[in-house]
């Protein structure tokens, strides 16, 4: 079976549900400074369409991640239990997309 190129799979938005929710969770939640901010704004804008490419998908798990540590190591703890449920299903979102890219 061949290989495709990451650069032409297209990826549903509606299957990076869990990415848009822990995103949102952050805006709503985590005290992030303008540079973070526009990140998160650039990463929501871009789930706003029906399929992006899946090497932006990786590129919105990678910024997920990042956004994540720089909301600080005690935020999670700052969180009720929902709101952490939220956060660990869009981190191993991220990571199966980052870390175990099956299919390409």
């Amino acid at each position: 079976m061949p290989v495709l190129d990451p650069y032409f799979v297209q990826v549903e938005t509606s299957e990076l549900a869990d990415l848009t929710r822990a995103l949102e969770l952050l805006d709503s939640r985590a005290d992030l400074n303008h540079r973070y901010r526009k990140m998160l704004d650039e990463s929501r804008q871009l789930l706003t369409a029906d399929q992006i490419r899946l090497t932006q998908a990786r590129g919105l798990a990678k910024r997920l991640m990042v956004l994540i540590k720089a909301a600080g190591p005690d935020f999670p703890g700052t969180l009720e239990h929902e709101s952490r449920e939220i956060l660990r299903a869009g981190e191993t979102k991220a990571d199966d997309l980052v870390f175990r890219p099956e299919g390409t």
